[in-house]
């Protein structure tokens, strides 16, 4: 990778990490929400534990259909495809990455145990995919493979044909941008605890200044987890805390409620 390519991968980087970007990530509480009014978040304590169980939970349960979808998109395609390549083999080529990342979304639909959680991530990848096409998809878009996986892929979401879930979509668009593996996975944990913390300041268990103290701490989470997962496949991804699914999927019978899950 050169230098013009590490500097664009640094941008991106700044960009999906700027809480401006329209993701959808701040609907969404992690089922901390329900968990401060079952009353196991009552504090700091209770928090930073929730957190860690939380990072660890979600990067082997989601983090390795993120990863199985990046190299979905390498395994077909080169850094710099177009239609050099005859038509026939070009589609190809699209259809081969296509029936993985369907086959993903599929198996991610199915390992996914509530509905709760199911809604907040196909919003959320729906969010993902409308802002790659909005904002970073190549104005030749027709003769970009990447950007025509991604068209092709949403229009099945529309017509409500794949499911469109946040893990998959977030690993294709990475890949699509030209994000590293590495960088993918420690972004897409990074986000996660920054949207818990997020929650948290809204929820008014902690302020927005101590909720910065703690997402450094959140490093030591992101890469402890991170050590155990990162070469995870999807058909490793397993739930390390079933008392997490457990209050996500009891979101909506809250009785009063600020986030969508």
């Amino acid at each position: 990778m050169n230098s013009q390519d590490t500097n664009r991968e640094d941008w991106l980087l700044w960009q999906f990490a700027d809480s401006a970007l329209p993701t959808g990530g701040f609907v969404a509480s992690a089922g901390l929400e329900s968990a401060t009014q079952a009353g196991h978040v009552t504090n700091t304590e209770s928090l930073l534990l929730f957190l860690s169980s939380s990072i660890e939970n979600y990067a082997y349960s989601s983090l390795p259909f993120v990863t199985d979808t990046w190299w979905a998109v390498e395994a077909e395609s080169s850094d710099d495809e177009n239609l050099n390549c005859k038509e026939t083999d070009f589609m190809s080529v699209i259809d081969k990455i296509m029936e993985k990342i369907i086959n993903l979304d599929d198996l991610y639909n199915a390992y996914t145990s509530n509905y709760v959680t199911k809604r907040a991530s196909k919003t959320q990848g729906v969010a993902m995919l409308t802002l790659f096409t909005k904002s970073f998809a190549d104005n030749n878009s027709k003769t970009k493979m990447k950007d025509l996986v991604i068209e092709k892929f949403k229009l099945r979401v529309r017509k409500e044909i794949s499911y469109g879930h946040l893990p998959i979509c977030f690993g294709l668009v990475t890949k699509c941008l030209g994000i590293s593996l590495e960088r993918t996975q420690h972004l897409y944990l990074f986000l996660f605890a920054r949207s818990i913390l997020s929650a948290a300041v809204r929820l008014n268990i902690i302020g927005p200044y101590y909720s910065q103290r703690l997402l450094t701490e959140c490093q030591a989470y992101v890469e402890k987890s991170l050590e155990k997962t990162c070469k995870l496949n999807s058909k490793e991804a397993v739930q390390t805390s079933p008392l997490l699914d457990i209050l996500q999927g009891r979101h909506d019978k809250l009785y009063s409620r600020l986030f969508n899950s």
